[in-house]
């Protein structure tokens, strides 16, 4: 009996998790298409917690395997103070990143918080580790290397070849096209970012993989739903103003980057993902140093370059914590 309410309190704890992460991919998958002025906030909203969920169902399980099972052994993740280790410290910086309206990376609170367990307890697997920061650092670059060059040498000649058409016509065309391609952005976020809150504690109920992994799904697409309209404004708006032309790019591109990375079972950053190409593109439009002199950018910077490893330390911390008081 107390094995099954441990386990019901820990499942409860990720599916909360679950619906903050959710809220936090909703927001940036759709802030293109909210920058590009196409639906209202509550629309977009709705849509991608419908794609976020069926991502996270159809193709969650290769990522929440990376994580809950590649990076430390099972059985030491499984234990009742390592699994409260993991899901305190992530949790607390989530909660920071939505009150103050920032897209953070929940994929590095995520996966450090694992780390710190490993390092901790002296059973990192440091090769599975160091492939996934090289894909930490390549989704971001690509992203933005993609937008600068498309800003830079695509858009105006995509421009001028679509003046060719009927204006309305082309307009709706693109209407379609970018809320289609935001809709396959949240299906590759939901995709990846399920196993953040669920991969640890479907090592602690094997038995019930696949139902842990369906309600953790469910509560992505539900924090889509309930809490991305807070910090979707706040992106859409505040990095760069987006066209029709630009956010259907931006989205597909990044869909791509990051569903490729979920196939192969690597935890990705879906946030740094889609302001990395929005950043490109304000910097081949409007510059580096107007772009980067913006208080939301450094507020940004701090929360994808600084938070992630204070959530390393305050990990090894609650380690240390719970190991002094279990003895």
């Amino acid at each position: 009996m107390i094995w099954i309410d441990i386990n019901f309190a820990f499942v409860t704890f990720a599916l909360a998790l679950a619906s903050l992460i959710g809220g936090e991919n909703g927001s940036t998958t759709m802030a293109p298409s909210h920058s590009a002025g196409i639906l209202t906030p509550r629309k977009l909203t709705i849509i991608s917690g419908l794609a976020i969920f069926l991502g996270a169902l159809l193709l969650g399980k290769e990522v929440a395997t990376t994580i809950g099972k590649k990076l430390t052994p099972p059985q030491i993740l499984a234990q009742d103070k390592y699994t409260l280790v993991y899901y305190i410290n992530a949790t607390f910086y989530l909660l920071l990143a939505v009150l103050f309206r920032v897209p953070i990376a929940t994929t590095h609170m995520a996966t450090l918080s694992v780390v710190s367990i490993g390092l901790y307890t002296g059973t990192l697997n440091t090769q599975k580790f160091f492939h996934i920061l090289r894909w930490w650092l390549f989704t971001p670059t690509a992203a933005f290397l993609c937008g600068f060059l498309f800003e830079k040498f695509l858009y105006f000649r995509v421009v001028n070849f679509a003046s060719r058409f009927d204006a309305e016509i082309i307009r709706k065309f693109l209407k379609i096209g970018v809320v289609a391609t935001g809709t396959y952005f949240a299906f590759s976020a939901g995709s990846n970012n399920l196993a953040n809150s669920v991969g640890v504690v479907v090592v602690r109920t094997p038995d019930f993989e696949s139902k842990v992994l369906t309600l953790g799904a469910s509560f992505f697409g539900i924090g889509a739903l309930m809490l991305s309209p807070r910090i979707l404004k706040a992106v859409g708006k505040k990095i760069v103003e987006l066209g029709l032309l630009r956010a259907s790019f931006l989205q597909l591109m990044e869909g791509t980057i990051i569903l490729s990375a979920s196939i192969l079972g690597i935890p990705v950053s879906i946030n740094e993902t889609i302001v990395g190409g929005m950043i490109g593109i304000a910097c081949a439009r409007d510059g580096f140093k107007k772009t980067f002199s913006k208080s939301y950018f450094l507020q940004i910077v701090f929360f994808w370059f600084v938070i992630p490893w204070i959530a390393l330390s305050t990990g090894l911390a609650l380690c240390w914590i719970f190991n002094s008081f279990s003895k």
